[in-house]
């Protein structure tokens, strides 16, 4: 008999809409058209081991059931922490949405994207005052009593002069700091974005700007960052992984029309939790027919895919940090370009 108690996921990725309003240059999402909202009671059927969920679209706040997403995930996850991924561009929703959230999950996180400042975030964004709008958003959210707010950083040629101005304005306005390099991804961001990265020695100095802030704090969840920070500059020159992949093991993305995928980045759906139940599509064959192939991809480097992996492997993450703290080890090792 399998035991469900312990080899059901952690961490799921659930994108509730694909609709945007928002015009990326990384991604291509907002291309979709028409209505792809599930009723909330699907989600009714996560598995109750999660304790990691984020909330992402699209843009999830063009639902307007979004608390009672929330809600019902809170009840049925109950020891998850939740993440709500937004591009900030509603503040007048946030601002209507936000109180209820708050008191159906009063440790409810947001994440925004913060890709520049001014023009440059409308240029990456698309959108006329982007970066007013996120501002706008993050004062609301304050406002309404979240507690964990962070902006998200997509690295880019085009925004890579502000990487170190950003992480700067977080860490003075306490917020968390995420960075993630441009990714493709066939079922999710689109196919040819990586080529808008920048040349990885063109951005080494302030990889090593921010390797070295996020050593010196006295939180260690900022030595996690540094860590994964590093491996993604090495990413760039190697894409190669510094750990295997837990894609269908640890984690899951489910998308709108309730298909569960390995990941966000493959092309690998092993079930529908419409016409499943997510133990079925969990242990099925599908899923085990694609696991070799995930355990050896190399395919991404990306926050919502890493946090499961370090946190796997927390033993040699831990060790490689200390071994970075007593050694004073620079960002990359001495082989390296």
């Amino acid at each position: 008999m399998v035991d469900t108690q312990h080899q059901l996921p952690k961490s799921a990725f659930i994108s509730v809409t694909l609709l945007c309003n928002s015009r990326c240059i990384h991604c291509d999402i907002w291309k979709n058209r028409g209505l792809d909202f599930l009723p909330v009671s699907i989600y009714k059927k996560l598995p109750p081991s999660l304790e990691m969920v984020d909330i992402t679209g699209g843009e999830p706040f063009l639902r307007n059931d979004i608390p009672e997403i929330v809600r019902i995930i809170r009840k049925r996850c109950p020891k998850a922490r939740i993440l709500i991924t937004t591009n900030g561009f509603l503040p007048e929703k946030i601002k209507k949405y936000a109180p209820t959230i708050v008191t159906y999950d009063p440790a409810i996180a947001f994440r925004l994207s913060l890709d520049g400042w001014g023009e440059t975030h409308e240029k990456v964004r698309g959108i006329p005052q982007a970066f007013e709008k996120v501002m706008q958003s993050v004062a609301i959210l304050k406002e309404a009593g979240v507690t964990d707010i962070g902006l998200t950083f997509t690295l880019m040629a085009i925004n890579q002069h502000e990487l170190k101005s950003v992480f700067t304005y977080c860490k003075k306005e306490k917020l968390a700091f995420s960075l993630n390099v441009v990714h493709d991804s066939p079922i999710y961001f689109g196919k040819g974005k990586m080529r808008l990265q920048p040349q990885p020695k063109s951005v080494k100095k302030d990889f090593d700007y921010l390797f070295s802030a996020q050593m010196k704090s006295i939180n260690p969840k900022d030595w996690g960052k540094a860590w994964f920070n590093r491996y993604s500059y090495e990413y760039m020159l190697h894409h190669r992984r510094p750990l295997p992949c837990g894609a269908g093991e640890n984690f899951f993305y489910m998308d709108p029309f309730a298909n569960i995928f390995m990941c966000q980045i493959k092309n690998w759906p092993i079930g529908n939790l419409q016409k499943q139940s997510f133990e079925q599509i969990w242990y099925s064959k599908p899923k085990q027919k694609f696991l070799p192939a995930a355990h050896a991809c190399n395919d991404c480097w990306i926050v919502c895919t890493a946090k499961d992996a370090i946190k796997k492997n927390k033993l040699k993450v831990g060790a490689d940090i200390i071994s970075l703290i007593a050694t004073g080890k620079p960002m990359l090792s001495p082989h390296e370009p």
